[in-house]
């Protein structure tokens, strides 16, 4: 069990003080910069929240997704350490891309319907972390 208060709780609570304690001090055209950083960084923590509320599900759906899309033939595990998974995500979003440039999704061909999936489930994921009320919003 995790020691009290969690982390997720700790996030709540700063950018609770933000909001209630600091942010109401910043009046006037002078603390029109510091009011923007204070709105940035409570963004930060928001996100940093969510993140950790996530768990490592987008992580691991990109890297399947990924991997069904690349094939087994992807590895990408000589420049990993022992830690590390054998599909590193960066390195394969990178050939993702290579491959989208070079034809591997254009419409006509067997690929597009499963990159365009992918990139819908990665768009989605991104956006629950970064900005979930543009998801709840497009939502019928």
């Amino acid at each position: 069990m995790r020691e009290q208060p969690t982390g997720e709780i700790l996030l709540q609570a700063a950018r609770d003080a933000l909001k209630d304690k600091v942010l109401p001090l910043l009046k006037g055209d002078a603390a029109a910069d510091a009011k923007r950083e204070v709105l940035m960084v409570m963004n930060a923590l928001s996100i940093a929240q969510r993140e950790l509320q996530m768990g490592n599900e987008p992580e691991e759906a990109e890297r399947a997704s990924l991997t069904g899309l690349l094939g087994q033939s992807f590895d990408c595990s000589s420049t990993e350490s022992p830690r590390e998974p054998a599909l590193n995500i960066a390195q394969a979003n990178r050939e993702l891309a290579t491959r989208i440039r070079t034809g591997f999704a254009d419409p006509e061909t067997d690929a597009h319907a499963a990159v365009l999936a992918h990139l819908r489930l990665v768009g989605e994921s991104r956006l629950q972390a970064s900005n979930p009320k543009v998801l709840r919003a497009s939502k019928p």
